[in-house]
């Protein structure tokens, strides 16, 4: 059976790359899978930490955009 997932869209000013990042996240209870037009990437819970709740989905979101910004930065593709 599978598990509804909500999506919840995230919008913040990154200091270090001068701009605004947005993308959207959702998680299974096991993972937080971020996509952007950046890219997306999962990241099963047990790699940060078991203690995850709405904040902390909300700041590995970021956190994650943030990478996924800089990599296309890196490589030239998907920044203005």
């Amino acid at each position: 059976m599978a598990r509804h997932m909500s999506t919840d869209q995230i919008s913040f000013y990154d200091d270090s790359l001068k701009k605004q990042v947005e993308g959207a996240y959702t998680s299974d209870g096991w993972s937080i899978h971020v996509r952007s037009v950046y890219g997306a990437k999962s990241i099963r819970y047990g790699e940060v930490g078991s203690n995850i709740d709405g904040a902390a989905l909300d700041l590995l979101a970021q956190k994650t955009l943030s990478e996924l910004a800089r990599d296309a930065a890196a490589k030239g593709a998907g920044g203005h």
